[in-house]
């Protein structure tokens, strides 16, 4: 009797150590996942943050900043690299999954000293996913992009769920991301800190 009791007390003790010991293992795994999360979003505001207005021309809409986004895909130049030691071209890209779910997954390309026309067909062809690349959002339900900035030709500033610099001539000022997954929003924001008015006088004098 005596040693089924201790047998009973020391697996009543190590089945107790075992769930403390999973409760502070799955404790630390969701505070490595948050902070994996927290860290691709820091990392993500320093690449839109570091957007440079890398002038392109294109035939007939003349010179302006290469800049596109929607909800499916939002490209630019930065400097801020994830593995490239010099400035790069971004692509954010939104992916289906089988299951009907999506990826938000980032792809870089040394920009060098490529024409818009390079820049397209980088894109068209695939070939940006030669590059590197970081699947910023697994899993999500849907995403929606929205961009505010400033139409120079129509001197208003505004929302807009599509933003094209062949037709506003300027960057976005901010970038605003919402998607949903497991049932649950989720926000990001972005500002854009390169502008230069400067350079839409290109038009004219060239």
């Amino acid at each position: 009797m005596v040693a089924m009791a201790i047998f009973s007390s020391m697996m009543m003790l190590a089945t107790m150590a075992l769930n403390q010991g999973l409760k502070q293992y799955r404790g630390l795994m969701e505070k490595g996942v948050n902070f994996w999360d927290k860290a691709k979003y820091l990392w993500l505001d320093g690449s839109f943050g570091s957007t440079v207005d890398y002038y392109v021309h294109k035939e007939k809409a003349g010179w302006f900043p290469y800049f596109y986004g929607d909800s499916d895909m939002v490209t630019y130049v930065s400097l801020s690299p994830l593995a490239a030691d010099m400035p790069v071209v971004v692509w954010i890209v939104k992916e289906k999954r089988a299951n009907g779910l999506y990826d938000v997954v980032y792809y870089e390309l040394p920009v060098y000293t490529k024409n818009y026309k390079e820049l397209n067909w980088d894109f068209v062809s695939g070939n940006y996913k030669k590059g590197s690349s970081l699947i910023l959002l697994d899993g999500v339900q849907d995403i929606a992009t929205e961009f505010f900035g400033f139409d120079a030709k129509r001197l208003i500033g505004e929302w807009s769920p599509v933003f094209d610099a062949v037709q506003k001539g300027l960057l976005p000022s901010t970038v605003k991301m919402t998607y949903m997954k497991d049932n649950k929003k989720g926000v990001m924001l972005f500002c854009i800190n390169t502008n230069s008015v400067i350079k839409t006088d290109y038009n004219e004098t060239l």
